[in-house]
């Protein structure tokens, strides 16, 4: 499990993911590029660096994790600064981590179930 998380810090790191990568782990780049982005910066930061597509993909990834809470959130933060609603006016990060960070590791506990009940879509074969 280390390895595949691992993996998908590297490729949302870099923004893109190989051919053929399984729709897990795909799911898993999208999520983590944005987090990353959120817990190192803030949620604004992540916004800023994140094209609206790749936070949708991140919204989506987090659906697929069964994080519908956090998707939910995320999508309407989305949809409030793409209408050119302040910064100042939208929820703060605290929130958010409140959903992806809440010191139980949701996030990760999420990808370890996901993983365990569909290994199909972590897997290269």
């Amino acid at each position: 499990m280390d390895i595949i998380w691992n993996q998908a810090c590297d490729y949302g790191a870099d923004g893109e993911v190989p051919d053929c990568t399984p729709p897990g782990i795909e799911h898993l780049v999208s999520l983590l590029r944005v987090y990353n982005s959120a817990m190192g910066g803030g949620l604004g930061f992540a916004l800023e660096v994140n094209e609206p597509f790749r936070v949708r993909s991140a919204i989506n990834a987090l659906r697929y994790f069964e994080l519908a809470e956090a998707a939910d959130f995320l999508q309407d933060v989305l949809d409030r600064s793409l209408n050119g609603e302040s910064p100042d006016s939208l929820p703060s990060d605290e929130d958010f981590y409140h959903l992806v960070d809440d010191g139980t590791n949701p996030v990760s506990r999420a990808f370890k179930a996901k993983a365990a009940k569909v290994p199909a879509d972590f897997s290269h074969q």
